[in-house]
């Protein structure tokens, strides 16, 4: 009963056909292969030539699902060491799998339109490295590095194929409210963003070493929104950032910026009920607002006139970002790196407990 309970939940969450995927792919039976291929391998005509690597729960419930399902494109190839993604790559997909990049670089396959990058965080900017000789466009999964190395492999990447169009994980800004909460927000304001995020076991891979702290696997996604609302006239050359640690995964990060300021608040002590609960407040000089759960939006602006959007479902962008290299959308790499250099530079006071800092942005 209670699984039955959670699935409708996740019908209005995520829609029947995702929560089919999300379902199915749980399920290693002939049958749920069989489902699985009749709903993502429908557009064998594409002529896009499309690859992946990391075909784990969310390359394949997520990205492969956005691609096929509502892009109506199909993949020519997957690349990831596990037999699970080989299982889905030529049993639902109907593409190549490859094991490993160099696999696939000797067999001739690592070449196309694009590639989305779904893999371990650690391997990100490797392979966005990679790919970037490779591919016209190339799609990268948060975080987009992990250290200052890579960091500033990544930079030197950007500066030198100005040409390849990156896109990344950062859905946020995809997300239908968002738009409308950078036109509340002018010279003074104060945002308060509070994320229940998914409660993560000791032995996560996540907290495997050289893959980042919890700031990098998640948080980093709510300082690029921060950064992107602070950056709405022009990105800030600097910003003061005060980090306070809590219990287990738990930490508060403020952000200030002239007379802009926006405070963060992550906990994941327990599971949400459905999954990733986040809510955004605000106080500016134009309006009073919220917006819950990305499922409503509610403000009272000055002049007291109201503005009231509400939804069954919830959409924090996914599909949007995802798609967006798909439509051609102009790709914003520029603020992405930025959000990523400050999300290090706050994981590194977060590692050190350094309370207070000045991150500069003019790099």
């Amino acid at each position: 009963m209670g699984m039955f309970k959670k699935v409708i939940r996740y019908i209005f969450l995520y829609g029947l056909r995702r929560t089919l995927v999300k379902v199915l792919y749980q399920i290693d039976r002939p049958i749920s292969i069989r489902l699985l291929k009749l709903i993502m391998s429908r557009n064998k005509g594409s002529s896009d030539r499309i690859g992946i690597i990391g075909l784990g729960n969310h390359g394949f419930t997520l990205i492969a699902f956005f691609v096929c399902v509502y892009g109506k494109k199909r993949f020519s190839f997957v690349i990831d060491p596990s037999d699970k993604s080989k299982l889905l790559a030529e049993n639902v997909l109907s593409c190549k799998h490859f094991r490993s990049i160099d696999e696939a670089i000797e067999a001739g396959e690592f070449r196309g339109d694009l590639i989305y990058i779904a893999s371990d965080h650690y391997s990100h900017t490797s392979q966005a490295i990679m790919a970037a000789d490779k591919f016209q466009k190339v799609y990268i999964e948060k975080p987009l590095f992990v250290n200052f190395d890579q960091q500033k492999q990544f930079l030197d990447l950007l500066n030198s194929k100005p040409d390849t169009k990156m896109y990344t994980g950062f859905n946020r800004p995809f997300a239908p409210y968002f738009e409308k909460l950078q036109t509340e927000l002018e010279s003074s304001y104060s945002v308060t963003v509070v994320v229940n995020g998914h409660y993560l076991p000791s032995d996560h891979w996540y907290r495997n070493e050289g893959q980042g702290t919890r700031v990098l696997g998640n948080l980093t996604h709510w300082l690029d929104l921060s950064l992107r609302l602070l950056s709405a006239a022009n990105i800030p050359k600097s910003i003061e950032v005060k980090v306070t640690k809590g219990a287990l995964d738990d930490l508060s990060v403020t952000l200030l910026s002239g007379d802009r300021k926006i405070d963060l608040l992550f906990s994941a002590n327990c599971e949400p009920l459905d999954g990733v609960e986040e809510f955004i407040f605000w106080n500016s000089n134009l309006s009073v607002g919220k917006i819950m759960n990305f499922k409503s939006m509610d403000l009272i602006r000055n002049d007291r006139s109201r503005y009231v959007v509400r939804k069954r479902s919830k959409n924090v962008g996914h599909c949007a970002a995802v798609l967006a290299p798909l439509k051609n959308v102009e790709p914003t790499i520029k603020v992405a790196y930025l959000s990523s250099f400050l999300a290090i530079m706050i994981e590194d006071m977060y590692v050190n407990s350094v309370a207070t800092s000045v991150v500069e942005l003019d790099i």
